[in-house]
């Protein structure tokens, strides 16, 4: 784990009460905040059973179901959350038959051990 992280969030209206707002038995913020650790801060190769996908700032690769392992709720609950993280731009995905490569919408930049880290996915509220 890094030793002093910080990070640049920046929510509209509608993703902040989204993510205050509980369904589904799982606490959205911290969902977020989970997804924002599994965020590469650094570009990446990623391999698994012959699937291999470059990773870049700002995405991470995770399937529903190791997802659902780390929320520890089911899958649908995880497809769900996911799909509505979509939809208010917190996120973006691109699923394969293999696993999904998650994209960060709503942080602009990372802070580690005083060296900023800049995503180059991250939409300005206008833009989302």
């Amino acid at each position: 784990m890094k030793a002093n992280v910080s990070y640049s969030l920046i929510l509209n209206k509608v993703q902040a009460d989204y993510l205050a707002a509980s369904k589904y038995g799982i606490n959205r913020m911290q969902a977020l905040v989970s997804l924002i650790d599994l965020t590469q801060t650094e570009e990446e190769t990623y391999e698994k059973r012959g699937f291999t996908a470059t990773v870049k700032v700002g995405q991470f690769v995770a399937s529903e179901v190791e997802l659902s392992r780390l929320w520890r709720c089911d899958r649908k609950t995880v497809s769900r959350v996911l799909d509505q993280m979509n939809q208010v731009g917190l996120i973006s995905t691109v699923q394969s038959n293999r696993t999904s490569v998650h994209t960060l919408l709503c942080v602009g930049s990372w802070i580690i051990d005083g060296e900023t880290i800049k995503n180059s996915f991250f939409k300005r509220l206008s833009e989302r």
